[in-house]
């Protein structure tokens, strides 16, 4: 009977001393590596009303989700404080960029497009 404990007492404390390894070499694995990011797509023209209220949204949820994101703008022509509320949101841990609508940025699989393009106001007469 005292055999038999010892022997049970000795593969635990074998086994957990491989769990303790293996979860070291994960851990150091995964260090190297730089964390996965949720890419974000906006497509802006003249949006300088919903823009700021956008990007704080993403900034909040990657907050709380504890993972890190990084913004594209694609602006098509804005003739608004879009260009300056986009500047002012450089000097963040993310990065914002601005290109203009022909720029063909390469795309990873989980990019998310948010179109946030305001139509032309028609002039009336």
């Amino acid at each position: 009977m005292e055999d038999l404990i010892i022997w049970l007492l000795a593969a635990y404390g074998c086994s957990s001393l491989l769990v303790m390894l293996t979860d070291k070499w994960a851990d150091r694995m995964s260090s190297s590596n730089e964390p996965p990011h949720e890419d974000y797509r906006l497509l802006v023209r003249d949006s300088e009303q919903v823009l700021e209220r956008v990007i704080r949204r993403l900034l909040f949820r990657s907050y709380w989700s504890g993972k890190p994101i990084r913004i594209s703008l694609i602006d098509s022509g804005s003739n608004e404080e879009t260009k300056r509320i986009s500047s002012a949101y450089g000097r963040y841990p993310y990065s914002v960029l601005l290109f203009d609508e022909g720029h063909q940025e390469p795309s990873s699989l989980n990019t998310i497009i948010i179109d946030l393009r305001q139509e032309a106001s028609v002039q009336k007469i």
